[in-house]
């Protein structure tokens, strides 16, 4: 069943929203936490550890409530709706200084960045889930998140271009009210979206009627190799991504020289990404995921090496570089998120028991444990190349920040590609197992009395 471009769209302002918030903890959180709350870098990384690993947690539980949750809305649009606005209001006290003692903003920020984390997922979790409940076909389910991923990127771009320019307009001279108001702006914006996003979607395949057995359904899911691989995966990807947009600040400020110009870096990368997701549509329309994957790995692998030699002062090289490297990175995205709903197919017909959401919170779980651990390694690194906050760095530390942004995801993206050539659910087997789950939910369907 294939579903309009204008919920499709409806959908995708979805991730639009969520992007106000994640691009902007992912991208400026660290940076702020260091040059602005005046936190330590180690600090600072153990931080965000500690909140992901929680949020990773606590995504399991969303998983089992999201399969239990039956309201006159569905089973995941419900969220969007009421859960939108608390996230905001995480948002903007994560983004606040406290007045107080070290100690004390130590305290808040494990607090509120934990408590922002854990409302993020519980929009977000059931946000991404609803693929496998707005459509069963596999190739819409590639476009709807091509759809998804576009906006998604588009408010990547929004926030790269806009956020510090916002910070000097709302804050003048005092930065930490302009991000104060500059995340309470984005994420007063983002509820708005999310609504719309509850308004204008439909969840169509039916629900299906089931005793909840978490240990039973997880057991499964565990006991699949897509499953196994996808979570590795996600370690992979967004430890590297964790890692690398958290230093971008960093690397326009102390190695390019003018953090100015990260603005238009930014939005040119999610430029590029938004290319990528354009090819992806097209690619996967004749060939397989798996293999669309393999490839675009492997060329973003070596354009990440290319990055490493480049002269951070040829401004457009560096521009032209990034573009580049995220078109293929924006390739992989929407299938990787298509492929969620495919591992949650896979594990359904292996035991005749639909798990949406306990199969999407368990791989994003995987996805946190990447972020939190690409946080805490970022901050490790940042420590173990002798960075300090608001002075000229050392040569050494030049080194590092330019490693940081260039090796590191290169050796992230060879570790996706040995995963890749594990991950059993290819084209053909897709194509073998959607008529094979029709047949089943429909000898599973009660009589008509």
């Amino acid at each position: 069943m294939q579903i309009s471009f204008k919920e499709k769209l409806a959908y995708g302002l979805g991730d639009f929203a969520s992007n106000l918030i994640f691009a902007t903890v992912s991208t400026f959180l660290m940076y702020y936490y260091t040059d602005i709350y005046g936190l330590q870098a180690v600090t600072v990384g153990t931080i965000l550890f500690v909140a992901r690993f929680i949020d990773a947690l606590w995504d399991i539980y969303l998983g089992t409530l999201i399969d239990r949750t039956k309201t006159r809305w569905g089973q995941c649009r419900p969220y969007l709706l009421f859960a939108s606005p608390v996230l905001a209001l995480c948002a903007i006290a994560t983004f606040t200084v406290p007045p107080g003692s070290d100690a004390f903003k130590i305290a808040y920020a494990y607090i509120t960045y934990t408590l922002l984390m854990c409302t993020y997922s519980l929009v977000n979790i059931p946000y991404i889930a609803m693929p496998a409940l707005l459509t069963d076909d596999p190739r819409d389910r590639t476009r709807l998140s091509a759809v998804r991923m576009f906006c998604a990127i588009l408010g990547s771009m929004v926030v790269g271009l806009l956020t510090l320019k916002l910070v000097a307009v709302l804050g003048g001279s005092d930065k930490a009210a302009g991000y104060q108001s500059t995340v309470a702006l984005m994420a007063g914006v983002g509820v708005l979206l999310f609504w719309v996003s509850f308004l204008f979607t439909k969840e169509r395949v039916a629900p299906v009627k089931q005793d909840v057995e978490t240990k039973k359904d997880f057991m499964t899911l565990i006991h699949g190799r897509a499953w196994w691989m996808m979570a590795l995966m996600g370690i992979c990807v967004y430890t590297a991504l964790s890692i690398t947009g958290g230093s971008v600040l960093y690397y326009f400020k102390y190695v390019v020289g003018d953090q100015s110009k990260a603005s238009l870096y930014l939005f040119v990368v999610g430029l590029g990404i938004l290319c990528g997701i354009l090819i992806a549509v097209a690619l996967t329309k004749k060939l397989c995921k798996r293999k669309v994957m393999i490839g675009s790995a492997t060329v973003s692998g070596l354009l990440y090496l290319c990055f490493y030699f480049i002269d951070p002062k040829n401004i457009a090289m560096v521009y032209a570089m990034g573009f580049f490297i995220q078109v293929f990175n924006g390739i992989s995205v929407p299938i990787l998120w298509s492929m969620v709903a495919d591992t949650s197919d896979d594990a359904e017909l292996r035991s005749g028991r639909r798990m949406v959401g306990l199969a999407t919170s368990s791989i994003a779980f995987s996805y946190k444990f990447g972020l939190g651990l690409g946080g805490a390694l970022a901050g490790f690194l940042l420590a173990f190349i002798g960075y300090q906050a608001n002075v000229t760095q050392t040569p050494e530390t030049i080194h590092g920040l330019i490693v940081i942004m260039s090796v590191i995801p290169a050796l992230s993206k060879v570790g996706v590609v040995v995963i890749l050539w594990f991950y059993p659910l290819d084209q053909a087997a897709l194509d073998d197992m959607q008529p094979r789950l029709k047949a089943m939910r429909e000898q599973a369907k009660p009589a008509p009395a």
